[in-house]
């Protein structure tokens, strides 16, 4: 059938009756009939497995060590080379390789902590995109973060205490480059260690 729509073109491939000699080749006349499909991306997930993370700071409040997160699995304990984290001579890595150049759109996580946790200070989880460009085992942190909420308050915390965040970003990304999602936890200037089971995803335009 051919829709009998002036402003598409198509009234002049019929003959009064709807019907369309023409069955093909189809050729767009006119750019407003079409609708462009929306560019939704792609999701890539993350989660900590059956291996929980566990997250240092510092009693100045600042990371001490940081986990990795990955596909069903996570790598506790990881330190920081001043504010990037150096795999070079690590046993391994939750790292996966960009195949396509895109952007990083958004990020969300979650963190259910394990076991009883006492705080003698508030403490703050956030889930980084850590970034190695390609031929290098060098990550360093990027703009896609988010700090998760509530913040863990300065008291007994009950097992199953769930934060989690989203975030909008925008992150460019290569071909070649390695991701790496990392979670840490941040405090008011007191030693705290978080342990708990991390999942997070990102979407890749």
């Amino acid at each position: 059938m051919c829709l009998n729509n002036s402003m598409c073109g198509c009234s002049g491939n019929c003959h009064g009756n709807g019907d369309c000699t023409a069955l093909g080749p189809f050729i767009g006349i006119d750019a407003a009939c079409i609708t462009p499909p929306v560019a939704t991306g792609a999701i890539i997930p993350f989660s900590s497995g059956i291996v929980p993370v566990v997250l240092v700071s510092l009693a100045t409040g600042l990371v001490d060590t940081v986990s990795l997160v990955g596909f069903g699995t996570s790598v506790p304990g990881v330190s920081l080379a001043g504010v990037n984290i150096d795999l070079t001579a690590a046993g391994t890595t939750e790292a996966f390789t960009v195949p396509r150049p895109g952007t990083i759109t958004s990020i969300s996580a979650t963190l259910a902590t394990v076991g009883a946790l006492t705080l003698t200070g508030t403490a703050t989880v956030r889930a980084q995109i850590y970034r190695a460009v390609q031929g290098s085992n060098v990550f360093s942190p990027t703009a896609a973060f988010v700090d998760l909420l509530p913040t863990l308050p300065a008291l007994a915390i009950a097992p199953g205490t769930i934060v989690s965040g989203n975030a909008n970003v925008s992150v460019p990304v290569s071909t070649g480059d390695r991701l790496l999602m990392v979670f840490s936890v941040t405090t008011s200037g007191v030693v705290a260690t978080v342990t708990g089971n991390a999942s997070a995803g990102i979407n890749i335009v």
